[in-house]
């Protein structure tokens, strides 16, 4: 009894363990393979959790489904601080308006486009409807946005552009699911209720960040010389988020501010008029943050695939309102990429931001949460975005590749 006990035992941990390995090789072979074909790893990713989920059954659904929440914050989380350490400052400031532009006509549009068509036409409940729209309703994933942008020959502009417009968009996108969410667990009806909500999430993450962060680095001009400061400054941003989220203020925000302020930190001292210097710190956090944040993402795709459900009487007909709602994507896409580069440099790199519609982590998370607040229609909503997740990678694959083998024939 014991024997056949350690036996399982063993067989289960081999399996585990084989299958982080696979992850993991699988997760650096995609990257590699990413940079030179611009194909997204997420695609291989998410079909290897759908195979060792539904189609084996290796793993089951249900235990995997509460973690998986908690899991896709902390890979948002990591990728967010990430991605503001990569970004310079003063780019950001001069290209926001435009960034905004973009982001409020894309976004909004979408979300209530997306959420009228599912009430309207596939008799959705309306506030539902409106969650799925925020969940797939013009988000651009960063973790597939920036590495690309900035291994295609484009202009920094369009890639600080580009990167600056994956972050806000998935903010809105999620504080707006949030306030949503709550008009449906609640059963209010004032619609004054989440633009209150962004407005305030949007100051408080912003004012605490800033201050969070300036503190941290005075913080590390004593700490320098300690071991685990990279852990020590990983507690805080978790504190942070923690903090910022209990006083209503959007704690993703403050994770944005964090990074942005640890990786400009020479021009944010300099302007405080400080003379000390801990570029050598900012480098490796962020050589060490974006390894992390890699694993993190490549773990939480093949999650998010162990999640999918597989009805065969369904597949047709959810590849087609996928499709529909990805026409739906990019109609609102195009109209607004054409207003917000309008009369400036980005404008010869229009159709490569039109293009770069890649989804990824926030409408997974989103999706997730949606099944755990236990929403009557959240195993479409997650399958459906699934869908969409797959079918915008694609098309941002395409694209990527048809542009450049245009700007290589233009060259040559």
């Amino acid at each position: 009894m014991d024997w056949n006990f350690n036996l399982t035992y063993m067989v289960s941990e081999i399996l585990v363990f084989s299958v982080v390995a696979g992850i993991i090789f699988l997760g650096f072979g995609g990257e590699i393979f990413f940079k030179k074909t611009g194909i997204s790893y997420y695609l291989f990713l998410l079909l290897l959790g759908i195979v060792f989920g539904p189609v084996l059954h290796l793993f089951p659904r249900e235990p995997l489904i509460p973690a998986l929440g908690l899991f896709a914050t902390f890979t948002l989380i990591m990728v967010l601080f990430y991605s503001g350490m990569d970004m310079r400052i003063r780019e950001v400031i001069r290209g926001s308006h435009r960034v905004l532009a973009q982001v409020i006509i894309y976004v909004i549009t979408s979300i209530f486009a997306v959420g009228l068509f599912g009430h309207f036409i596939l008799k959705w409940d309306l506030v539902q409807s409106l969650m799925f729209g925020c969940m797939i309703g013009g988000e651009t994933t960063a973790a597939v946005v920036v590495p690309l942008t900035r291994s295609l020959k484009i202009q920094e502009k369009t890639v600080v552009f580009l990167t600056l417009e994956s972050l806000v968009n998935s903010i809105f996108s999620i504080i707006l699911f949030v306030a949503f969410l709550s008009l449906y667990q609640h059963g209010t009806t004032s619609w004054i209720v989440p633009l209150q909500s962004i407005g305030e999430s949007f100051l408080i993450g912003i004012t605490l960040g800033l201050a969070f962060s300036i503190s941290w680095l005075f913080v590390l001009r004593y700490l320098r010389d300690y071991k685990y400061m990279y852990v020590f400054t990983l507690g805080l941003l978790f504190a942070t988020y923690s903090l910022v989220n209990i006083l209503h203020g959007s704690g993703l925000i403050a994770v944005l501010i964090f990074g942005l302020l640890i990786g400009n930190q020479r021009s944010i001292l300099l302007r405080l008029r400080q003379k000390f210097d801990i570029s050598d710190m900012s480098d490796q956090f962020k050589k060490f943050h974006g390894e992390i944040s890699f694993l993190m993402e490549a773990f939480f795709f093949v999650f998010l695939g162990l999640t999918f459900v597989i009805e065969p009487r369904t597949i047709v007909y959810n590849l087609v309102i996928a499709s529909v709602f990805l026409a739906i994507l990019m109609s609102i896409r195009y109209l607004a990429t054409r207003v917000s580069t309008k009369g400036s440099e980005l404008e010869k790199d229009r159709q490569i931001i039109f293009l770069i519609c890649a989804m990824g982590i926030v409408p997974a998370t989103l999706s997730i949460v949606a099944l755990n607040a236990g929403l009557p229609l959240a195993n479409t909503f997650l399958n459906l975005t699934v869908y969409v997740i797959i079918l915008t990678n694609i098309v941002t694959t395409a694209g990527v590749l048809w542009v450049s083998r245009r700007v290589r024939r233009v060259s040559h």
